[in-house]
């Protein structure tokens, strides 16, 4: 199966490296099952992590899903009631929940979607880092009106998030 998954990949890059359609663009079963491949092995991946780490990456999973779905309720609830968040490297924005829920749920009501989803991940001890893109709707909730990507930091401990820890990227 790791055969076909790598013999695809090459496939579809050197087509599109020489500007010709590729196997997966001509047939969408294959990348259907292609994609299907990946996300097997990624739920392999995720089975060789400690306990530990496995239960940060599922706080952070479900955070990101309350994220999505701008439940505030349920979003706080995988937080410590000391949580900090920091700006890189060591700028504090703001602690507690009630600084949590201030700042997010203004948010969730402001704005019309909110969307956010890792583009890659590492796992180490008990810190969860991603690599986000990030997107939201100010007016129309089929318009998005901002996207970018964010390095976001999540240390995980006794199945809460105790410290988050934003990159900006300069420019």
């Amino acid at each position: 199966m790791k055969y076909l998954i790598v013999s695809l990949l090459c496939l579809n890059f050197i087509g599109n490296a020489y500007g010709e359609q590729t196997p997966l663009e001509k047939e969408p079963a294959q990348q259907q099952a292609l994609e299907q491949a990946i996300k097997k092995a990624e739920k392999k991946a995720v089975k060789k992590l400690s306990k530990e780490q496995q239960q940060a990456v599922a706080v952070v999973d479900a955070l990101v899903d309350a994220y999505n779905n701008k439940d505030i309720d349920t979003f706080i609830s995988y937080f410590a009631e000391d949580v900090a968040f920091y700006m890189f490297p060591n700028e504090l924005m703001f602690t507690g929940k009630e600084q949590l829920i201030a700042r997010y749920g203004l948010m969730f009501k402001k704005l019309q979607c909110v969307n956010t989803a890792p583009i890659k991940r590492i796992v180490h001890g008990s810190f969860v880092i991603d690599q986000e893109l990030s997107e939201s709707c100010s007016t129309d909730p089929e318009v998005i009106d901002k996207r970018s990507e964010v390095v976001t930091s999540y240390q995980v401990k006794d199945a809460k998030v105790q410290k988050v820890l934003f990159f900006k990227t300069t420019s």
